[in-house]
């Protein structure tokens, strides 16, 4: 299988690129080069390589690493039957899956910023299934859906959060392997496609859950969280987003 990779670094509004182009095509030929053809014919899309290269800042060897682990993660998570249950000859178990994870609207995509990434809202205190494995899968199916939002919308790479924490208590806060398993999708197997994460007016009791996940954060995914209170919570999204096209939540007018 022959993949057309882009000589060039991705063009995203916004963002500077870290790599020159001739590094960046460099590394991503070593890392096709190291995929066998069943693992290449796994792959997400053509850009998942420069992805995992540019998440690790260029290390050709860690970059090898960890797009093999998350081949090898899709495969045995189920992404594509995850991806396509939906359709008519989908899977019927995980459609029915999805639709009880899917009851109380805890997940879902809506909208886009202004330069056509599109918005995925989180909310936890509408959580009602406390199952790990079905939660994940609802989040896995959530996330492919506003990354091919994003990619027929405007071409770009990367999504925004929109996690609401309207009515959340102590007791919405999810067991400490349910948290550890989001960051890990999160970070391990979705490597630059995440441009901001709003936590959205978290109360007091969010302390306590910031700090147990806080340390499992690596530094870059710490840079893009982005906490909006009140007024000036509102002021921030403004930045991104015409008020218009998100949620009442986030301070919009969208209902």
């Amino acid at each position: 299988i022959v993949l057309a990779m882009p000589i060039a670094p991705i063009t995203l509004k916004g963002e500077k690129n870290l790599l020159k182009p001739d590094v960046e095509k460099k590394g991503v030929e070593d890392i096709l080069a190291a995929l066998t053809p069943e693992e290449k014919a796994e792959l997400a899309d053509d850009n998942m390589p420069l992805r995992h290269f540019r998440a690790e800042k260029g290390d050709t060897a860690k970059a090898i690493e960890k797009i093999k682990a998350t081949l090898a993660w899709r495969k045995e998570f189920g992404v594509a039957k995850i991806i396509s249950c939906f359709d008519e000859d989908g899977d019927g178990e995980m459609r029915d899956i999805l639709l009880k994870e899917n009851e109380t609207g805890k997940i879902y995509v809506r909208g886009f910023d202004n330069e056509g990434r599109a918005a995925m809202y989180m909310r936890p205190h509408h959580e009602n299934t406390h199952q790990e494995l079905n939660n994940m899968r609802h989040l896995v199916y959530n996330l492919e859906r506003a990354i091919a939002c994003t990619g027929r919308k405007s071409g770009l790479e990367k999504i925004n959060l929109m996690i609401d924490y309207a009515g959340y208590r102590l007791r919405d806060m999810p067991p400490m392997s349910t948290a550890r398993h989001t960051l890990d999708i999160l970070q391990k197997h979705y490597p630059e496609r995440m441009f901001k994460a709003y936590v959205i007016n978290p109360p007091l009791v969010f302390r306590t859950f910031w700090t147990i996940i806080k340390p499992f954060l690596d530094p870059i995914t710490k840079e893009k969280i982005v906490f909006c209170h009140g007024a000036a919570g509102v002021t921030t999204i403004k930045k991104r987003y015409d008020l218009a096209n998100v949620e009442p939540c986030v301070g919009g007018t969208a209902n």
